[in-house]
């Protein structure tokens, strides 16, 4: 026998870790088993069952919540009326995980978008953007049919970003919302990248071994440049934040590179790095744990550092809250890195990994690396 409570709690992981599909247009209700009781269970313990019912029938749902109702005729007990299955619709799924307002501005501005392209498969670029749509306020729709409707009639500008002559699109509006404007341009306009000029990613690398000849110790670069380098480290270090890069103390036969977030799984392109043993270490949080699993899945052999379940606890004191958690699945984690995103969703904590203290980290670091 499923509680409401139980209902609840299933609705809310359903929607995080479902909604963008089902903004995308698999937004058809879900349904849920409750289980209801059998004769023999009405039998055993006639109270629980009593209290079961009585707590579904008390619930006030919203709308867009259905319980379905059954008639059972049980020879001990007579006729009975047992919930059966609960059906909620995306939008009341949404609310149940306190993320209606997310679902209701996502939802329309997806409607404006594929009302202004009807003959356009948008699925997945609205599946993709669906989390910078659920964002936006009104203006901030409009801007975007404005922005989409200037690259349609200009699919091949070869602007910069901050060059669209649209009115009401500040400068760094378009580097904001860069991933959806990406997605749905070019899902309106079969233009990869909405046909605009970009400055490329450009990864931090520092060479941490003394006796490696680079010429410069400190230096940024694109991913195409960072191929060319004629390097073969022992090791490679993916930091996910650029301040910790400048922290770290010399180690030999070692280049340490900022993953720029989820820019990271792009080092795979280098070969180097392939041949490397490749080491990650990002903040213990949610995204943290994301982008790792991103990592993980182009170089299988990445392993992590410092994202334990013993290193959190060592200090828990310096952590702090997270703002915005992901809660959805992440795959391509091991079985200690689960127990540690666990740990870190129990309470929304996280560590960052400038907090831990440079001695203890690097001592870490040594004895993994066997160094």
């Amino acid at each position: 026998m499923r509680s409401a409570g139980e209902f609840r709690a299933w609705a809310t992981k359903q929607w995080r870790a479902h909604w963008p599909g089902w903004l995308a247009g698999t937004n058809s209700p879900r349904w849920w088993p409750l289980h209801p009781p059998t004769e023999t269970t009405m039998s055993g313990d006639p109270d629980a069952v009593a209290n079961w019912v009585g707590g579904w029938q008390r619930q006030a749902w919203a709308d867009g919540v259905t319980v379905q109702w059954v008639e059972k005729q049980w020879r001990a007990h007579g006729a009975q009326h047992l919930p059966a299955r609960a059906t909620a619709t995306p939008a009341a799924m949404a609310r149940l995980a306190g993320d209606g307002d997310t679902w209701s501005r996502a939802s329309l501005a997806a409607e404006r978008v594929r009302a202004a392209w009807p003959d356009a498969d948008l699925a997945e670029a609205v599946r993709v953007s669906a989390r910078t749509l659920g964002r936006m306020e009104e203006p901030d729709v409009v801007r975007l049919l404005a922005v989409l409707g200037w690259l349609a009639t200009h699919p091949e500008s070869g602007l910069w970003e901050r060059e669209l002559p649209v009115p009401d699109v500040h400068t760094k509006w378009v580097e904001r919302h860069r991933s959806a404007v990406e997605a749905l341009a070019s899902a309106t306009t079969g233009s990869e990248g909405a046909g605009l000029r970009r400055t490329p990613v450009r990864f931090r690398v520092r060479t941490l071994d003394p006796e490696l000849d680079t010429g410069v110790a400190d230096f940024a670069v694109d991913i195409v440049e960072l191929s060319k380098l004629a390097w073969a480290p022992a090791h490679v270090l993916i930091c996910e934040n650029a301040t910790t890069i400048g922290t770290l103390s010399p180690l030999p036969g070692v280049v340490a590179v900022h993953g720029m977030g989820f820019a990271a799984p792009s080092l795979a392109e280098v070969g180097w790095i392939q041949s490397a043993h490749q080491w990650y270490w990002g903040d213990v949080d949610t995204y943290g744990f994301q982008i790792l699993g991103h990592v993980r899945a182009i170089l299988p052999e990445v392993r992590s550092l410092l994202m334990d379940v013993a290193t959190l606890e060592e200090f828990m004191t310096l952590a702090v809250s997270e703002p915005r958690p992901f809660r959805g699945e992440m795959g391509y984690l091991t079985a200690a890195e689960r127990a540690a995103l666990a740990r870190v969703r129990v309470s929304d904590r996280r560590l960052e990994q400038e907090r831990i203290p440079r001695q203890a980290a690097h001592r870490q670091i040594r004895a993994a690396m066997g160094l």
